[in-house]
């Protein structure tokens, strides 16, 4: 097991880097969609699409 884990540990840190980075994105998109951000960075009362994406819509009008 230890020689197999030897042989191939190059592959092993670049797979857990990847996993890393895929994780903390995934982690980031599912805190912007729980806080209600637009994933435009603007508000959402002059949208078209403001009914449909799950956004809060800005009842300051």
């Amino acid at each position: 097991m230890l020689s197999f884990i030897m042989a191939n540990l190059s592959t092993i840190i670049v797979g857990a880097i990847v996993f890393a980075v895929v994780a903390a994105v995934l982690v980031k998109l599912i805190r912007d969609k729980l806080n209600h951000k637009s994933s435009c960075g603007s508000c959402c009362s002059n949208c078209p699409s403001a009914g449909i994406c799950g956004a809060r819509p800005d009842k300051r009008t």
